[in-house]
């Protein structure tokens, strides 16, 4: 299942956004958050996020989250609730994962596992 969180969220509070309803709903995006991509004339800055994607959380320190609203190419890793690294533009998920193998943090697409 999905899960959003706001910057406060992240960095902050450690709460989560969610709809109290969505167990009424038959399918995700029937209660995920509305997509609105990011149009701006500029690259979109971590400021300009509302509502990130959690991509991968450990049960510790590191979060990995993707701009939700509005949508577009950014990403950010979190370690003890502070931004480690941030990835925008073109080739930002490819950065992204580059700096996730390194770091031996997993991804959920399977082909980042940590060195053990």
């Amino acid at each position: 299942m999905p899960r959003w969180k706001t910057t406060k969220n992240i960095l902050t509070d450690f709460g989560e956004y969610f709809d109290d309803n969505w167990m009424n709903y038959d399918r995700i995006f029937q209660y995920a958050p509305p997509v609105i991509p990011w149009t701006a004339p500029r690259p979109m800055q971590i400021e300009d996020v509302d509502l990130w994607e959690v991509i991968a959380e450990t049960s510790g320190p590191t979060g990995v989250y993707a701009a939700y609203m509005p949508y577009g190419e950014l990403y950010i890793v979190t370690d003890r609730h502070s931004i480690k690294a941030e990835f925008s533009g073109w080739n930002a998920n490819n950065r992204l994962e580059r700096f996730l193998k390194a770091s031996n943090i997993s991804y959920p697409k399977g082909e980042n596992k940590p060195h053990v």
